[in-house]
């Protein structure tokens, strides 16, 4: 009778975890970046392959919360090539892989992803200045967290139930779409895009447990980088998302310093400034040296949690770097500026 009310005590405790893991993931769900631009497959899976070179690497890492529990870090990676295709080669074809890991709390709650992207991006107009594009982002997602970590005020007894599983682990499948237009001239660039990510509502299940729903996302991006003079650019961007009864409104702009440009190269300092209603303000530095792009953010948070970390919401580093194949053409997109 004392090994079946422990059992059950322990299967109590287990329960209560599971459910604290899993509402999280119900509730919050994505992570965020402050960077989001930076990142185009995560941002809308139809910016993949919009660019002038043959290939692009991009990095993000973010690390947040690390004054109230264990710091909330997530890490994303990607490639994806420009593939000109149609009579004129005045179209492209696109095409990412990408991979998104974080981790957060004192269970180390982790998710997963590893997906793939098709774009397809459709000229209109003269000078290849109209584009409308579609994307296709899908993979597979893992998440876990590890029950050995979790501690309470008091025990049932001294001893470990090995009942209780250390490990815990879940899968499903994910599938996302995005849609956007650009237009390009001599000294603007202009973008707007939907996207719908997590189309199919997947399932989070530990044990049979279908509380947790990955909600689907809805997002809206737009951006303009307009030349003001030779040597400046000012790129003011808005992007909209709402997942279940979340959402996130992130608005704010670069002003691009024009260091030195030449037929090869382009060297540059952007200064920006990002504001996450309710929730941060984001000041921002990128540097551009050719080929090679960093930048650096900082989340000074402004919300609920301001008092508890005196303002402090976390770094986000990202690194970019695009090349070109020999003897391989890239997509024409006109824009001899950006």
């Amino acid at each position: 009778m004392n090994h079946r009310c422990q059992h059950i005590k322990s299967r109590f405790l287990l329960t209560a975890a599971i459910f604290v893991c899993t509402a999280s993931v119900a509730v919050a769900q994505d992570s965020h970046f402050s960077q989001i631009y930076e990142m185009p497959v995560l941002l809308n899976p139809a910016r993949t392959g919009f660019f002038k070179d043959n290939y692009r690497l991009t990095g993000i890492y973010r690390s947040q919360w690390k004054e109230i529990t264990q710091p909330y870090k997530t890490l994303s990676g990607a490639l994806d090539l420009n593939v000109p295709v149609g009579r004129n080669k005045n179209n492209i074809f696109g095409f990412a892989i990408m991979d998104f890991a974080d981790k957060a709390g004192d269970a180390d709650y982790s998710t997963n992803y590893i997906e793939a992207c098709l774009s397809y991006h459709k000229n209109f107009g003269s000078n290849f200045s109209h584009y409308i594009g579609m994307g296709l982002l899908g993979g597979f997602a893992s998440t876990s967290f590890d029950a050995s970590k979790l501690t309470f005020d008091e025990d049932f007894n001294g001893g470990t139930n090995t009942d209780i599983p250390v490990t815990n682990n879940a899968g499903y499948a994910d599938l996302s779409i995005g849609a956007e237009y650009n237009y390009l001239n001599e000294k603007t660039h202009l973008n707007i895009g939907m996207s719908v990510f997590h189309i199919n509502q997947p399932s989070v299940s530990y044990y049979g447990n279908e509380y947790s729903v990955v909600h689907r996302k809805f997002v809206i991006n737009t951006g303009l980088a307009r030349a003001i003079s030779e040597m400046l650019e000012i790129e003011p961007r808005i992007a909209y998302w709402k997942q279940g009864k979340l959402n996130e409104l992130l608005l704010g702009a670069d002003l691009k310093i024009v260091l030195a440009k030449n037929a090869s190269a382009n060297y540059a300092i952007y200064l920006g400034g990002y504001y996450r209603v309710g929730d941060a303000l984001i000041p921002k530095l990128r540097i551009d040296m050719g080929d090679l792009t960093f930048g650096l953010s900082y989340d000074f948070n402004m919300g609920s949690l301001s008092e508890i970390n005196q303002l402090a919401g976390g770094p986000e580093l990202t690194i970019a770097f695009t090349g070109s194949i020999k003897g391989v053409s890239a997509g024409r997109i006109y824009n001899p500026r950006f």
